[in-house]
């Protein structure tokens, strides 16, 4: 079992994993189970997409023609 130190950051408490617990993902869920905290990576969906995700910019066309694709075909 590793040992981590907890320290101040700011209002908040933080730990620094150890490079064997990295963790590809910018956000995670905390959770507290018994006296356990519990971390899991947030996995992406297309709700936090749709609720979160780049809306188009204002000169963005309203209609797009889409074209067949024998007409994109350009070999």
């Amino acid at each position: 079992m590793a040992r981590v130190k907890v320290f101040k950051s700011g209002n908040s408490q933080a730990v620094r994993l150890p490079k064997e617990f990295h963790i590809q993902a910018r956000e995670l869920h905390i959770l507290r189970q018994d006296r356990d905290l519990i971390l899991r990576p947030i996995r992406k969906s297309w709700k936090d997409y749709f609720d979160h995700g780049r809306r188009f910019s204002e000169d963005f066309p309203e209609h797009i023609e889409d074209i067949s694709p024998e007409e994109g075909a350009s070999w």
